[in-house]
C-alpha cells in the first residue's frame, strides 16, 4: 500500500487523469455488460419513442442552442468556482472519472445493441463539437489544478492574494468562454442536424 501510494505521489497531472480516465472506462464497460438485461429494453423504447420523433419533427436549432450553451456555461462557472476551494481537486478527479465511465458504458452498450452502427452513433453524438469541448476540457483541468495548488499549496489561501492569481486568468477564462460559445453552436446547429440524419438509419 505505502509503495502504490508513492507511485501515485509521484504521478504529474496527466497521468493522474489519464489514469482515472481509464479507470472509468473500465468500470463503465463492466457494468455495461453486467447490467444489459436491465436497460437492453429501456433502449429498445427509446429507439421507437424518442429516435422516430427526432427523425420526423422539426428541430428547434436556436433554443436547442441556448440550452446547450446555458448547461454548459454554467458547469464552466460551477467548475472554476469549486476550483478555488479545497473541493477543487476532488471534483475535479470526480469529473474525469465520471466521464470515463460514461463513454465506457455508452460505448459498450451502444455497440453491444446496434453492431457497427453503435461506433457511428457514438462518433455522432461527440462531433463536431467534441473537437472543440476536449481541448476546451483538457485546458481547464490543467488550469484548474494548477490555480488550486498555487492557492491551496503554495501559501496564497489570503483573499487578497486569490484575487490577483484570479486576474492572470482573466483572458484564459475568457478564451475558453468564448471556445464554449463556439462549440455549443456546432453542437445545436451543425451536431444536431448530423445526429437526427445519422437516426433515420436506426428507425
Amino acid at each position: 500500500m505505502k509503495r502504490l501510494k508513492l507511485y501515485i505521489n509521484r504521478l504529474n497531472i496527466i497521468q493522474v487523469s489519464i489514469f482515472l480516465l481509464m479507470i472509468g472506462l473500465f468500470f463503465g464497460i463492466i457494468c455495461s455488460n453486467v447490467f444489459q438485461d436491465n436497460y437492453i429494453q429501456k433502449i429498445q423504447e427509446y429507439e421507437d419513442n424518442v429516435f422516430s420523433k427526432i427523425t420526423s419533427s422539426d428541430i428547434n436549432y436556436t433554443g436547442l442552442f441556448q440550452y446547450t450553451l446555458r448547461k454548459h456555461l454554467n458547469e464552466y462557472f460551477i467548475f472554476w468556482l469549486l476550483s478555488i476551494t479545497i473541493l477543487g481537486i476532488p471534483y475535479m478527479a470526480f469529473k474525469i472519472t465520471s466521464f470515463g465511465f460514461f463513454t465506457g458504458f455508452f460505448i459498450s452498450a451502444a455497440t453491444m445493441q446496434y453492431g457497427m452502427k453503435g461506433i457511428l452513433l457514438v462518433l455522432v453524438y461527440y462531433f463536431p463539437h467534441g473537437l472543440i469541448y476536449l481541448p476546451v476540457a483538457l485546458a481547464c483541468l490543467y488550469k484548474g489544478f494548477l490555480l488550486n495548488r498555487s492557492i491551496y499549496h503554495d501559501n496564497h489561501s489570503r483573499m487578497d492574494s486569490i484575487f490577483k492569481i484570479l486576474k492572470s486568468y482573466m483572458m484564459i477564462l475568457i478564451f475558453l468562454a468564448a471556445a464554449i460559445l463556439i462549440g455549443s453552436f456546432l453542437e445545436a446547429y451543425i451536431g444536431g442536424f448530423i445526429l437526427k440524419k445519422s437516426l433515420s438509419l436506426f428507425t
